[in-house]
């Protein structure tokens, strides 16, 4: 990434892991609403 300390770049790692982390959850939420929708419709 470029930073002058690898510790840095190990924090943004991190908070980059975390939140791609939590939109993977927030999108897997968001599909089993839709199928539920979807299945309710059906």
């Amino acid at each position: 990434m470029g930073h002058t300390s690898i510790r840095s770049t190990q924090i943004y790692a991190k908070i980059t892991a975390e939140k791609v982390s939590n939109d993977i959850e927030n999108l897997s939420k968001q599909i089993e609403s839709m199928e539920s929708y979807i299945c309710q419709a059906i």
